[in-house]
């Protein structure tokens, strides 16, 4: 199982965005050229047809890249446009262009931009086999020039930044996680100590206050008032066996939500396939019962993921919401239609929103056929 956080998510959001901006300035700057410097041997009608083509894919491509769910297919698209244009150069671009060495023409930035688009967004190695693809269309198309051996150059350098960058968000990450667990062990250790003295304090009050007063002589083996407290006292002993921590899960101490949440996704379900889930949530403590309904309701809804999405990834997301917080579980698996769901399935009802209402707090579940689900967790004092 593959859990990105919040450095992770981060460089792929900003990532995006490069390549949006990338593909949508580089596609206008072509047009352009591509109509100021129209001349032979290029043709009206191809260039026509290239022009409006590819303001149309950037256009796409930047609606689809600025939107949350990664698309890979979306970035490979992008690449078999680009290849498809450097092919059809010698109809596309004027002789002066095709016969210098620099790569000056519209082309040229339309297959630059897709090189660096491709190493941002796509992984290794289908990012360098995208960048060689593109140099060697440009090759077929315009003959072998200093520009298609550029292309293959400037994607091996953008390569190597963007695996550094990759590589530092995954320390970042491993950093994160690494704190947040030694803060939840500190916490936990707190809390079995402050479980151990409340325990303490509690047979102190009950058991050996009956055996101190039994020791005194205060009362009597053949009081009735011993057997009372004995009975009250062994009562006392049981609920301690039956609940050995709840004494110190007090509604109300803090509790990390982001480590509550992150042991959700980090565990195993078992009899259900792996799933890819990306993890974001900042850090955020939160009333113990609150946190404790939050993350099994998470752990219901990836369950349902595994089980019913048909999808393997998923998207883990919280935000505060005044005083309170939202956790977000969405998928695009094929979704379902909500209203149907048989009134004896419990799934929903019980685990999700009755749950959350027992808490105060409230559940939503969007979704609809061949449209993936977004499930809400809310609560707010």
């Amino acid at each position: 199982m593959l859990t990105q956080g919040p450095a992770q998510l981060q460089l792929r959001r900003k990532s995006a965005r490069l390549a949006a901006v990338l593909r949508a300035v580089s596609a206008v700057g072509a047009a352009v050229v591509a109509v100021v410097g129209f001349a032979p041997p290029a043709r009206s009608v191809w260039v026509a047809v290239a022009v409006v083509g590819l303001l149309l894919w950037s256009g796409l491509f930047t609606v689809l890249t600025l939107r949350p769910e990664p698309r890979p297919w979306l970035y490979a698209g992008d690449t078999g446009v680009v290849v498809v244009l450097c092919l059809a150069q010698g109809n596309l671009v004027p002789a002066e262009v095709l016969g210098a060495s620099t790569g000056s023409g519209w082309i040229d930035m339309v297959a630059r931009t897709g090189v660096l688009i491709a190493q941002f967004m796509l992984r290794q190695p289908l990012a360098l086999a995208a960048a060689i693809a593109i140099a060697a269309a440009h090759a077929a198309g315009a003959g072998t020039r200093d520009a298609s051996v550029v292309l293959v150059l400037q994607g091996l350098l953008a390569a190597a930044v963007v695996v550094l960058l990759r590589r530092g968000a995954r320390r970042a990450d491993l950093t994160l996680s690494e704190q947040a667990s030694a803060l939840a062990s500190a916490r936990a250790r707190s809390a079995a100590r402050t479980d151990e003295l409340a325990q303490q304090r509690l047979l102190h009050d009950t058991v050996l206050a009956t055996l101190t007063m039994v020791g005194t002589g205060s009362i009597t083996r053949d009081s009735a008032a011993l057997r009372e407290r004995a009975a009250a006292d062994l009562a006392v002993i049981e609920d301690l066996r039956a609940h050995p921590g709840a004494a110190r899960l007090v509604a109300h101490d803090p509790t990390p939500l982001d480590v509550a949440l992150r042991t959700v996704v980090l565990t195993h379900r078992v009899g259900l396939p792996p799933l890819d889930i990306e993890f974001d949530v900042p850090p955020l403590d939160l009333p113990h019962e609150v946190a404790e309904a939050l993350s099994q309701g998470l752990a219901e809804a990836l369950t349902n993921v595994a089980r019913h999405a048909d999808t393997r990834t998923a998207r883990v997301t919280a935000r505060r919401v005044g005083e309170g917080v939202a956790v977000e579980v969405r998928d695009s698996g094929r979704g379902f239609d909500p209203a149907a769901v048989p009134s004896h399935r419990r799934g929903l009802r019980e685990s999700l929103h009755g749950r959350m209402s027992a808490v105060g707090g409230s559940a939503r579940a969007a979704s609809s056929p061949g449209a993936g689900t977004l499930v809400v967790l809310r609560w707010e004092p």
